[in-house]
């Protein structure tokens, strides 16, 4: 039996385990290029290059958790744009 009285912090892996990994995945690498391709104005392809770019400079930092860091680089509502796709979610 686990002391919880003696256990000071609890960790959880949330990538997959709080959150549901498939939603994040579809926004990150389709929803969110191919909004971002029309706003730019690009094609999916390159507009998939520049953010996987962007993605490995801010990997095993906070910034590549960070919605306001992606918000400020990309100028856009991350916020919102991440309910369109809410019905997604799965529990």
């Amino acid at each position: 039996m686990i002391d919880w009285q003696a256990i000071e912090t609890v960790l959880f892996d949330m990538d997959g385990t709080l959150l549901d990994l498939h939603y994040d995945n579809y926004f990150w690498l389709e929803h969110l290029p191919k909004f971002y391709a029309s706003h730019k104005d690009w094609t999916e392809t390159e507009t998939k290059d520049w953010l996987m770019a962007q993605f490995k400079t801010k990997y095993h930092s906070l910034d590549f958790y960070c919605i306001d860091h992606w918000e400020a680089l990309l100028g856009i509502d991350i916020i919102t744009l991440k309910k369109e796709i809410n019905h997604m979610i799965d529990f």
